[in-house]
């Protein structure tokens, strides 16, 4: 293969991580799966992931505020839960404590009784042992943290 073609090839698929990212924000290691299931040839990938961070197309500090933002906000995930999903695309300690520290404490423990109050209202339990054993799993499985979880517990059900 020529060098005209190998420059030409790279081309094409910066120009398709380009409008790739324009249209979402992604992390590093979603362009890196992105690249992989486009069968670019790997001597690309680093100079493409290179040039993609120079030109802000993506940017890891970004994208984990916005992570934060929607998976706190939409979804209501604890940060336990956001924590974990964020090292799963691979995004390095300090810059998910940046993220992290964006939500509100008074907002968190708003949404957490808020959560609660929800599945206090569905659930059907006999005494409040039940109660407080499937409020905990919920926040739980919600990623909250345990003191947290007890403390909303205690308050919602006056103890």
């Amino acid at each position: 293969m020529s060098v005209e073609q190998q420059n030409k090839q790279y081309l094409v698929a910066l120009d398709k991580a380009q409008n790739f990212c324009s249209k979402q924000e992604t992390c590093i290691s979603g362009i890196r799966k992105k690249l992989d299931q486009w069968g670019i040839n790997p001597a690309y990938h680093e100079k493409i992931l290179q040039d993609l961070e120079a030109e802000k197309f993506i940017d890891e500090t970004r994208y984990a505020s916005l992570f934060v933002k929607e998976k706190f906000r939409f979804n209501q995930w604890g940060i336990i839960k956001i924590r974990h999903a964020l090292k799963l695309k691979q995004i390095t300690e300090n810059i998910i404590n940046k993220a992290i520290n964006i939500i509100p404490d008074d907002e968190y423990i708003r949404t957490l009784e808020k959560i609660m109050m929800l599945k206090l209202r569905n659930m059907k339990a006999g005494n409040k042992f039940e109660q407080k054993g499937k409020l905990y799993r919920h926040a739980a499985s919600k990623g909250y943290e345990n003191d947290k979880i007890m403390q909303v517990i205690n308050s919602i059900l006056g103890q």
